[in-house]
């Protein structure tokens, strides 16, 4: 009865382990954090040992080759040597990018200590712990060193004052008359100088520039003036295009032309009274 139960509620566990879904891990430390939490592990009494070296190696996959310029972290690391098969290595490390950080660690307490005259290299090709330290860390801390997928911008829903715009526009004619008459609007002065450069400064397309400039201006373009009135026509038989600028021009008043030569009149009496103008 008893292993009956026991079947049954190993099998409950993991019906609910299927079903519950997982949950996300949290980032393992970095930086100032990092550094201050694995320093106070360090002088902790009694401390976690676990917990301090799984902070080292952590700190080792963080801060790669800067590893080698702090003995005192390598020593932390350099713990997983005891006992054998600590900090998931396997009891032999032999070749391990773990046993090269070892090594570089005694030979340069040796030359720091004047046992040997030649300071050691550092191991160009041991940047990282192994990989089965980097997971034994991190169950250890409960947290991962990857860095979470960056989620995909979210495109913008297309504003609908310009849906067909630019289909429009590239295609000119017909199609870009059709947008303008029920629009009457460009999005930018760049696309009414494309329009021109496109299709030729004398086309039905670039027509259109007058009219949006007059617009959004108030200004004539051909003669920069505001006093005039705007009026075009269109004509949906041959999509053509006049425009014409209807308007009073004042005229200037009449001036006789100058003249340096006196006017003289006869005064009635046989004299002349003459003037200049």
């Amino acid at each position: 009865m008893k292993l009956l139960i026991k079947f049954a509620l190993a099998g409950l566990g993991a019906v609910l382990a299927l079903a519950t879904p997982a949950q996300a891990q949290t980032q393992c430390l970095k930086g100032r954090e990092l550094v201050n939490t694995l320093i106070n592990s360090v002088n902790a009494i009694p401390g976690n040992p676990n917990e301090t070296k799984a902070l080292a190696i952590i700190y080792w996959q963080r801060a790669t080759y800067q590893v080698y310029d702090e003995p005192e972290i390598m020593s932390q690391i350099s713990r997983c040597t005891y006992p054998a098969g600590s900090c998931g290595l396997e009891a032999d490390y032999s070749g391990t990018r773990f046993n090269k950080l070892v090594e570089y660690k005694n030979a340069l307490t040796s030359y720091k200590n004047g046992s040997v005259s030649v300071e050691p290299r550092q191991p160009i090709d041991a940047p990282f712990p192994d990989d089965s330290m980097l997971e034994w860390a991190e169950g250890v801390l409960g947290c991962t060193t990857s860095e979470p997928q960056p989620t995909a911008p979210q495109q913008a829903a297309p504003d609908p004052k310009w849906v067909g715009y630019d289909a429009a526009r590239q295609a000119g004619g017909d199609q870009f008359y059709q947008w303008w008459r029920k629009n009457f609007e460009m999005r930018r002065t760049a696309d009414a100088f494309e329009l021109c450069r496109k299709f030729g400064s004398a086309s039905y397309e670039c027509s259109l520039v007058a009219e949006w400039t007059y617009l959004n201006s108030g200004r004539n373009p051909y003669t920069g003036g505001t006093s005039q009135t705007f009026n075009g026509t269109y004509s949906n038989e041959d999509r053509g295009y006049s425009a014409g600028y209807e308007g009073t021009v004042p005229k200037p008043a009449y001036r006789p032309p100058t003249s340096n030569e006196p006017r003289c009149y006869d005064q009635g009496d046989g004299t002349q009274r003459c003037f200049y103008d």
